[in-house]
């Protein structure tokens, strides 16, 4: 930690016994998840789909955590035959595109605390060859919360090809669920408490990207000064 950190450190050191006064504080927010169902959904060559949360909204966070889930069905005849039944949708990208699977969860910065907000927008490609034929596959996914506090998924620039004998694939269940994140519960025990603070400048002072509290990408004063405001807010 360089000089004006050692500052900036001291500076709020000094403040500490008020913050602690007022920020132990259990994280209750007055909707804090949105969910949107995926039934039904296609994933079909050349098809754009879309869903909302609407009327479910969530309320606005510094930061999101989000999860893509659920179990699709083929149809045709490369998708039909291995997909005959509900299949994990891992399973089906990862078949498609290896690898491709690990965008389904994450988490997603939002520094300024306002919608709209993206969380992901993810291309994936691939071309394997499956029952003998070549089989080209892209999407792209995104997820996000738009300025009326309702979750969206979209899925677009579909391509299935040969289309005609790739076939399509319909989520028989699923869902997308974005959570609102408490980002001065530091340690993620559930409670705003002395032990976030103490985890946020052993972090701070260590330089670890996970100070970077205010998403520019460096571990600096403006991440002390935003971690203090977030504490002495709760959540």
């Amino acid at each position: 930690m360089g000089p004006s950190s050692v500052r900036a450190y001291s500076r709020h050191m000094l403040c500490v016994p008020a913050l602690l006064a007022a920020a132990v504080t259990s994280i209750a927010w007055a909707d804090n998840v949105a969910v949107i169902d995926l039934t039904g959904v296609q994933i079909r060559h050349a098809t754009n789909q879309s869903r909302s949360s609407a009327p479910d909204a969530i309320d606005p966070h510094y930061a999101y955590a989000y999860q893509i889930q659920g179990k699709a069905r083929g149809s045709g005849l490369i998708l039909g035959t291995l997909f005959p039944n509900p299949t994990d949708l891992a399973v089906i990208l990862d078949t498609l595109s290896p690898g491709s699977s690990a965008f389904l969860q994450g988490e997603a910065c939002n520094p300024d605390g306002a919608h709209p907000i993206q969380a992901t927008d993810v291309q994936v490609s691939g071309q394997e060859i499956i029952l003998g034929i070549t089989v080209t596959f892209a999407a792209t996914i995104s997820v996000g919360i738009d300025a009326s506090d309702h979750a969206y998924f979209s899925l677009t620039n579909v391509v299935l090809s040969p289309s005609t004998l790739v076939g399509s694939l319909t989520f028989t269940e699923g869902s997308v669920t974005l959570i609102g994140l408490c980002t001065a519960d530091f340690d993620e025990s559930g409670f705003v408490d002395t032990d976030d603070f103490d985890a946020f400048v052993a972090a701070f002072e260590a330089g670890d990207d996970s100070a970077d509290i205010d998403c520019s990408g460096f571990v600096d004063t403006d991440d002390f000064d935003t971690f203090v405001r977030r504490f002495e807010d709760g959540c």
